[in-house]
């Protein structure tokens, strides 16, 4: 969470930030405010009317879970080959590493609940809470059990009320309050299997082109051309259904695989040759913008964080 919150700092909020014990408290350009609790866990009440043509949201992934609830508005999610279209309450959770977007149909309001979290936020339980929800290797659309959605909607508006209420102990209680949600969806949530319709092939030919051969395409011509489809055609059909060109997907692509390099104990020279990039400027300076730190820097904290946590591990 600490690296997401580098990487909005000066992009997504406004400069000024409000803190209680254990809590971080940051306005959002686009209308709502995000309560970081601790330092691996973020909640959000989102409410926000987006215009067609600035609608924010591109195909993405990132190193932790994201929980969204469903609340209204004219938009799907995109996710796993799939296009899922959630019912009001609907819980989509996006394991770590999961390449999706939400898809807006048309102008109006989006509202939904966005909870951020690593796994190592229930690390004071000792590694075994919660693990039906933690073990999820694919996005998953939820629905909780009729009988329990007094208790869902509770847990959910309790949190909220009680972040924004900034009491000295508002990280603590909101915590708790977060903790008995999570083990209320993990017992009485069922799988919503009816939400998804799976992408059109042609889209998915196209994007499994990309996945598979990020390190070696340098432009959308190439991609193009492997396709016999004109330039335009490709840009077109890809952003209809991803909220992105092609070439930034592209990049985004080889600087994932460059993550995923120095995740792994490489050097920054090794990161460098597994994203495909022709410079070692052009890599470093896309990488910065796109994670706000160099790669050297991202290593070491990837590094440390590793090192920390095998600690708590190996003394519980």
């Amino acid at each position: 969470m600490e690296q997401y919150l580098k990487s909005h700092l000066n992009t997504r909020y406004f400069p000024e930030a409000r803190t209680k014990p254990g809590l971080r408290i940051y306005a959002n350009r686009f209308g709502w405010t995000d309560y970081y609790v601790g330092k691996n866990l973020l909640f959000s009440h989102r409410m926000t009317v987006y215009d067609m043509d600035v609608f924010p949201e591109k195909l993405h992934s990132h190193p932790f879970y994201e929980m969204d609830v469903y609340e209204h508005g004219n938009i799907s999610y995109i996710a796993d080959n799939h296009e899922i279209i959630p019912a009001r309450e609907n819980i989509i959770l996006f394991p770590p590493g999961a390449v999706h977007t939400a898809r807006q149909a048309q102008t109006g309001e989006y509202e939904r609940y966005v909870i951020y979290f690593d796994p190592e936020v229930f690390d004071i339980l000792g590694g075994n809470g919660l693990s039906s929800l933690l073990s999820v290797s694919s996005v998953s659309c939820l629905s909780v059990n009729p009988e329990q959605k007094g208790d869902f909607r509770f847990l959910l508006e309790k949190t909220e009320y009680t972040l924004e209420s900034c009491r000295p102990d508002s990280a603590l209680l909101s915590f708790s309050y977060l903790i008995r949600l999570f083990d209320l969806i993990g017992k009485y949530a069922a799988s919503a299997e009816e939400s998804f319709n799976r992408l059109p092939q042609n889209v998915l030919d196209l994007k499994e082109f990309v996945d598979n051969n990020c390190r070696d395409l340098s432009s959308t011509s190439e991609i193009a051309d492997h396709f016999f489809y004109s330039r335009e055609h490709v840009s077109r059909m890809f952003r209809q259904y991803f909220n992105t060109n092609i070439s930034e997907y592209l990049t985004s692509k080889k600087i994932e695989s460059a993550r995923k390099s120095l995740e792994e104990g490489n050097s920054v020279t090794e990161a460098f040759s597994a994203s495909g990039f022709h410079s070692m400027s052009s890599f470093v300076g896309v990488f910065k913008k796109l994670t706000a730190v160099t790669p050297s820097a991202y290593r070491r904290e990837h590094c440390a964080g590793q090192k920390k946590h095998g600690s708590l591990r190996s003394s519980s």
